[in-house]
């Protein structure tokens, strides 16, 4: 079980990673998202910037290499857990092919021609594609729980699918174009204006890091009892 004890492990910095992100970037754009305040030079867009270009990525990286561990280490559990890992890695593979092969050009092609719709419909997929995101944590190590564990991983899933999709979809509705002129060409970017402090907001946004926190408390403690059947070298 050692593979799964490093795959639990990078499994935990990547939320932690993704905690820090979630709320360094709210905390920086002072609660609100607005796209044009984005393309300004200041502090805080830099902030952001950093944020997600240096943690993402990493954050994203440790995600692949527990899935990857977890799963091939599920042989020796078998059953369930072997079933539903599995699962996980064929949903986060969905997930990466969604946004590549359907947000990706759909955004850029509607970026090109102006075509709002286009754009709204990446954002879809882009929304979509997330909510399979949200379960992968949950699958991976579901057959591994029972008990008050398996309690939290359902209210964790529910919470942060709810939550998350809510924050994310709502944006799409009010999203507008707007002309930048690039050389030999015309490029159309996605502006909105998003205040999380008004509105359904503030609670979604609880929502999702409450379910956020109940995941990292799971997967805390599925660490923790991983580590230490390994090193008395108890059975899984």
């Amino acid at each position: 079980m050692k593979r799964t004890a490093f795959g639990l492990s990078a499994m935990l910095v990547s939320f932690l990673l993704g905690t820090v992100i979630a709320l360094g970037s709210l905390v920086a754009m002072g609660g609100k998202l607005d796209s044009a305040a984005l393309t300004a030079f200041s502090v805080p867009t830099l902030l952001v910037a950093c944020l997600v270009a240096c943690l993402d990525p990493l954050a994203i990286l440790l995600e692949i290499v527990a899935i990857v561990l977890i799963a091939v280490d599920s042989r020796q559990v078998g059953g369930l857990h072997r079933r539903l890992a599995w699962a996980a890695a064929i949903l986060f593979v969905i997930w990466a092919v969604a946004n590549v092969a359907g947000f990706v050009p759909l955004s850029f092609v509607g970026m090109r021609r102006g075509a709002l719709a286009l754009v709204k419909a990446g954002q879809l997929v882009k929304a979509g594609a997330a909510l399979l995101q949200y379960s992968v944590p949950f699958l991976m190590i579901f057959g591994l729980t029972c008990k008050w564990p398996r309690v939290l991983l359902w209210l964790a899933l529910v919470m942060t699918a709810i939550g998350n999709f809510g924050v994310v979809v709502l944006p799409i509705s009010g999203m507008q174009l707007a002309p930048i002129e690039l050389p030999g060409q015309t490029m159309y970017a996605p502006r909105f204006a998003v205040d999380y402090g008004a509105g359904v907001y503030p609670f979604l946004l609880g929502m999702g890091y409450i379910g956020g926190a109940l995941y990292l408390v799971v997967y805390a403690f599925l660490t923790w009892r991983t580590w230490r059947s390994v090193s008395t070298g108890e059975g899984p």
